[in-house]
C-alpha cells in the first residue's frame, strides 16, 4: 500500500494565493510530503530534515524568483521567501539553537549573529513595498546572506550534530509544537485581516 500523502501544514498552507502559476508549481511539487509513522508531516524524530526541507524550499523559491519573467510570480515568490525566512529564523532561534548549543557553542553563536543581520533586513523589507526600487538590492542581500548561512548549517553543523548522537525526539517535539503555534497565530492574523 503506498504511503499516505498530504500537504505539509505551514505558512504556505495559510497564505497561498490561488491563480499564480509559479506558486501553484511550488505548492504542487514541494509541499506534498509523505507522512511519517506517527501520521505527522513534521519528522519529530529527525527535526533537522524539517530545517533542510525549509532550506530547500527557500532555494526553490529563489530560483523561481530569479528565473521568472512575471512580476506577479516574482512578488509572490519574494513574499513567500520573506515569510518562510522569518518563520524559520524564529524556530531556530527559539527552539533549535538553544537545544543544540552544547554541540558547538561558538558556531551556534556565529549562526545567531547571522540571524541578527537577516532579521534586521527582514524588518527593513517589511516597512517597504517589494515594488520599491530600494527593496530589490536589500532583498538580494538577504537572499545571499541566507543561502550562505544554510550552506554553513548543512555542511558544518548538521554533520557534527549527527555525530554527537543526541536524542533528537524532544527537540523535534518542541519544534513541532512551536511551528504549529506559529501557523495558528498566522492563520488567526490572516482571518482577522480578511474581515
Amino acid at each position: 500500500m503506498p504511503p499516505k500523502r498530504r500537504l505539509r501544514q505551514g505558512w504556505y498552507a495559510v497564505n497561498r494565493r490561488p491563480g499564480i502559476r509559479g506558486f501553484a508549481y511550488i505548492e504542487e511539487h514541494l509541499m506534498d510530503t509523505t507522512t511519517n509513522d506517527s501520521g505527522s508531516a513534521f519528522p519529530v524524530d529527525r527535526p533537522v530534515e524539517s530545517l533542510i526541507r525549509d532550506h530547500n524550499l527557500v532555494r526553490t523559491l529563489v530560483e523561481t524568483y530569479r528565473n521568472s519573467d512575471s512580476d506577479a510570480v516574482k512578488i509572490n515568490a519574494a513574499e513567500q521567501i520573506l515569510m518562510l525566512m522569518e518563520t524559520h529564523s524564529l524556530l531556530e532561534e527559539s527552539v533549535f539553537y538553544p537545544a543544540v548549543r552544547e554541540i558547538d557553542p561558538t558556531l551556534i553563536g556565529h549562526f545567531e549573529q547571522e540571524h541578527q543581520k537577516t532579521d534586521q533586513i527582514l524588518v527593513e523589507l517589511k516597512r517597504m513595498s517589494l515594488n520599491d526600487p530600494q527593496a530589490l538590492p536589500l532583498f538580494e542581500q538577504l537572499i545571499e546572506l541566507h543561502l550562505q548561512h544554510v550552506e554553513e548549517e548543512e555542511n558544518q553543523f548538521f554533520p557534527r550534530l549527527e555525530q554527537a548522537g543526541i536524542d533528537m525526539m524532544p527537540i523535534g517535539l518542541q519544534m513541532q509544537a512551536f511551528e504549529a503555534n506559529m501557523v495558528h497565530v498566522q492563520a488567526q492574523a490572516t482571518q482577522q485581516g480578511a474581515r
